[in-house]
């Protein structure tokens, strides 16, 4: 695991640089038709940028094609 300090949206953070590139592509909420309407995904939204945080969602019981 490669750990980089990085600018993100002016903000030095850590980044776990080799998930940071799969999560845009293999998160399930950036890849849902459902995310603008989701209750959960909202919730993570406002979690990562109140905290300057990404994640990748990996399971979901509600994720759309």
């Amino acid at each position: 695991m490669k750990i980089k300090l990085e600018t993100h949206y002016g903000k030095e953070v850590y980044t776990n640089t080799k998930m940071d590139k799969l999560r845009k592509k293999e998160c399930l909420c950036l890849n849902c038709s459902r995310m603008r309407g989701c209750a959960p995904a909202n919730r993570f939204y406002h979690l990562c940028y109140e905290n300057n945080i990404a994640l990748a969602v990996t399971r979901c019981p509600y994720w759309r094609k």
